[in-house]
């Protein structure tokens, strides 16, 4: 549901009025003023093709140049009465002209935008290296990545090079920025140890990347639906990027060469997703070029769509060995997990605290606490049932640790 202020120098509203008319638009969606010092045209866009009107009108009168004429668009908080059969024929959408300035203002490099980049980056290596998931969740709400995110996938879709360009240059700082405030903070940090934060960015799977096209998908979808100004859709697609932007930075840091791959590989899967996902659901729900770009807008689509599937499947290789590798090293882990917790099952004197799978050396560690000692009967039908359920041999060593009660 939008509306339209369209003025005009003076004249020019008659003219606007009968291409309104050929266009088939109501009557009763619009008004023209007539003064001798311009023309003011309000056309109530609640349940027509808004983009095809405002095609038509922006090829009649040049509202980019001229001064004596403009085009203010806004969205209505209600509206009263409303035709409810008209509204059940189309879906409301934000205009395309909307989603473009919005684009625009949000994706240029800027001195705020290096600030807000810097700030989110810091933050965020610090809940990383704190291992404080709130600290990361919390920086990605002034982290500026959605707009040149949406820089590139509404080029492509509208295909305009300028707003590609655009986005693509915002994205590249921003992510250099993050990588080098990480890599600092790795430096300035003492004693960096590998967090369950960093761990879960260091080792990417498959899962990562339909999350990441999934977020894409949702963020995309809520913008055009008119969801410009809650913070919520940057969150999604910030969560996606910074902190593994930061990783890499971090990993640089302490040289850990596993940490830099992993983080690598799961930022361009992320970024290709949401990529993806954005352009999909951006030009399934209409988001269309203006009629003088069609052919050059079909032409970017269809090269665009190539590359990043290609990426796509480039980076999928990886993901996918990362994620069989995962799978045959959590195994183990799991199957002595359950077996352990069922035997020592309702036994207060046990405790399982940990289990650890060297692969080099093809042992597991598996670390108790107890109260009191351990029937060898029993231990060996655990080390019986373990083996029998793994499907590689390993040898078990299993570490005791007393617990001892003090009165002091």
């Amino acid at each position: 549901m939008q509306i339209v202020h369209a003025t005009f120098r003076s004249g020019e509203g008659q003219e606007a009025v009968e291409l309104l008319d050929t266009l088939g638009l109501d009557i009763e969606d619009y008004k023209l003023l007539e003064t001798k010092t311009g023309d003011l045209l309000i056309i109530n866009l609640l349940y027509d093709d808004i983009d095809v009107l405002l095609d038509n009108l922006s090829s009649k009168f040049d509202f980019a140049h001229d001064k004596e004429r403009s085009l203010v668009i806004f969205t209505p908080d209600s509206v009263i009465p409303r035709d409810e059969k008209k509204l059940e024929k189309v879906s409301s959408r934000i205009t395309r002209e909307s989603l473009v300035t919005y684009t625009q203002d949000n994706s240029e490099l800027n001195m705020k935008y290096v600030v807000l980049v810097i700030a989110a980056s810091v933050i965020t290596s610090l809940g990383l290296i704190l291992d404080n998931v709130a600290v990361i969740v919390g920086s990605m709400v002034i982290a500026p990545v959605l707009g040149p995110l949406l820089g590139i996938t509404i080029g492509i879709v509208l295909g305009d090079n300028r707003l590609i360009k655009q986005g693509l240059l915002a994205e590249i700082a921003g992510t250099m920025l993050a990588i080098i405030v990480g890599f600092v903070i790795g430096i300035i940090i003492p004693h960096v140890e590998i967090t369950n934060s960093l761990a879960v960015r260091m080792n990417p799977t498959l899962a990562d990347l339909f999350i990441a096209i999934a977020a894409g998908a949702a963020s995309a979808y809520s913008l055009i639906k008119d969801q410009l100004k809650t913070g919520i859709v940057g969150v999604m697609v910030a969560a996606a990027l910074v902190p593994v932007m930061s990783t890499i930075g971090i990993g640089i840091a302490v040289r850990n060469q596993s940490m830099i791959y992993g983080a690598f590989l799961l930022l361009g899967g992320n970024f290709l997703g949401l990529l993806l996902s954005n352009m999909i659901v951006l030009y399934f729900e209409g988001i269309r070029p203006q009629v003088w770009y069609k052919f050059k807008a079909k032409e970017i689509i269809k090269k665009s769509l190539i590359f990043i599937l290609i990426a796509i499947i480039i980076f999928s290789v990886p993901l996918g060995f990362m994620t069989v590798y995962q799978f045959h090293r959590e195994m183990p882990v799991e199957i002595v997990n359950n077996t352990v917790k069922n035997y020592f099952q309702g036994e207060e004197a046990f405790h399982l605290v940990n289990v650890e799978v060297i692969e080099e050396q093809i042992i597991i560690y598996i670390y108790v606490l107890n109260e009191q000692e351990i029937a060898p009967d029993i231990l060996e039908a655990i080390k019986k049932e373990i083996r029998y359920k793994l499907e590689q041999e390993y040898k078990l060593n299993f570490k005791f640790i007393p617990i001892i009660e003090m009165d002091l």
